[in-house]
């Protein structure tokens, strides 16, 4: 088995395998903030860093650790299989030798049962069709060199490039003709799996059965505790089943001030808060602190006064607040269609906005759908809030959370099939380990 570079396909089929038979997994649905859940390897998974450590003296790589029937298994293949389950995730440790000679005789009665089962005979226009779409993958790794190491742009360099490109992947025995294996590879494991699957489609109380599970998760972690809702969905962009109740759909106008004027208002903020939270403070000097946070906030609205007042006459008079946004704001967050339509979901207790402006969204003024904030002043400068839709709470199904949830269902019925009919085709090999080797294997990772 010859090494390979690790090529987009290459990449994928081993993901593949490894998701199928090393560890399966439910992707997004089990995140790793869930106290009840662990985390599944995603589609993608982080580069990690391989040690740097080298054996004291590496065995050689043709040395034979496992035969399925006649294909060997060698010391090059679990290397490089070891590199490639860490790189991605799937091992803890580098190098795992059982992980990698596992995944490798996975594959080996895999790829022997697609052959002896005609999974991977392809007529001759079906071979014409890999080799085509082979050569223009082929081509894009060849252009990407010549443009990575491109430092002047003529026909002669990129010719000279293109030229290297292409006898850096013969020295990693990496081809157009390799690629076109890979996706028959693939394809062929595409019938199987086709056939193994049987045209499984989860029903509906499937799909229910499985949201009501998971989403008590959520509900368990997130109800009553809207900053770690925030925390989680905002700022570590997980996916929730359950939303906490109480949100509400903003937009604003924000209208920007002089920075003078803004400083002075923080400033006064910044003292007032901090002789508040002092239990000994001297009541004249709180007085004081108000005093004059009152006033530099004053002082901020008065500079954009006719713009406020302009912005207010236009809502009697029937204009739309979208409009005004258009005239009057600077928040690019409003420029964005997708984020006019929805509004900033806002909760009493958000911690992701300034208070300020979580307090506008929730002032006297904004009891019900249209209702439109008294201006407030925040760290950004003046808000006018538009009260935009009421957000629904709870345990919510969406068509994406659907769609994970039927792969889901489907990945595990594969799954499950793919368990029971691999320990049939094991029936028809015959495997050899090579214990000796694969101990001397082991033994020279920890010299």
């Amino acid at each position: 088995m010859k090494k390979k570079v690790l090529s987009i396909y290459s990449a994928m089929i081993a993901l593949m395998l490894a998701v199928m038979l090393v560890v399966p997994g439910f992707g997004n649905v089990l995140n790793a903030h869930a106290e009840t859940t662990e985390e599944a390897p995603t589609a993608v998974p982080a580069a990690t860093e391989i040690p740097a450590e080298e054996p004291a003296e590496p065995l050689d790589g043709s040395i034979v650790l496992v035969t399925v029937d006649d294909e060997q298994i060698t010391v090059d293949d679990a290397e490089y299989y070891a590199y490639l389950l860490y790189y991605y995730g799937y091992t803890e440790e580098y190098p795992d030798y059982d992980a990698a000679i596992d995944y490798l005789v996975q594959q080996s009665v895999i790829n022997k049962h697609l052959h002896e089962a005609g999974y991977d005979q392809f007529n001759e226009e079906e071979q014409k069709a890999f080799e085509n779409e082979a050569a223009v993958e082929f081509e894009a790794m060849l252009n990407d060199y010549v443009e990575n190491y491109l430092t002047e742009d003529t026909e002669e360099n990129r010719a000279a490039l293109h030229e290297q490109a292409i006898e850096y992947y013969n020295s990693l025995d990496y081809s157009q003709q390799n690629i076109a294996e890979e996706l028959m590879l693939t394809e062929a494991r595409s019938r199987l799996e086709a056939d193994l699957s049987n045209n499984y489609a989860p029903t509906d109380e499937e799909v229910d059965d499985v949201f009501q599970f998971y989403g008590a998760q959520y509900k368990q972690q997130y109800e009553g505790n809207v900053a770690m809702y925030e925390y989680y969905t905002q700022y570590k962009d997980y996916e929730s089943w359950y939303v906490p109740e109480g949100y509400r759909s903003v937009i604003h106008i924000l209208l920007d001030v002089e920075d003078e004027l803004l400083t002075a208002f923080l400033d006064a903020q910044s003292a007032w808060e901090e002789l508040s939270s002092d239990e000994n403070a001297d009541a004249d000097a709180l007085a004081a602190a108000k005093t004059a946070l009152d006033e530099a906030r004053a002082a901020v609205i008065a500079s954009r006064q006719s713009d406020i007042d302009a912005i207010y006459t236009a809502l009697e008079q029937g204009e739309s607040f979208q409009n005004l946004i258009a005239a009057y704001g600077t928040d690019p967050g409003m420029k964005d269609e997708a984020t006019l339509a929805a509004g900033y979901k806002v909760h009493k207790d958000s911690m992701m906005y300034d208070s300020a402006f979580t307090e506008g969204a929730f002032q006297e003024k904004m009891q019900k759908i249209g209702d439109v904030s008294d201006p407030v002043v925040s760290q950004f400068g003046i808000h006018i809030l538009y009260y935009l839709s009421d957000v629904p709470g709870g345990l919510i199904m969406t068509d994406d959370i659907r769609n994970e949830i039927v792969e889901y269902l489907v990945s595990n019925q594969l799954n499950s099939a793919y368990a029971e009919a691999y320990s049939t085709w094991l029936e028809n090999v015959e495997i050899t380990y090579i214990e000796e080797a694969i101990n001397a294997l082991k033994a020279s990772a920890v010299e």
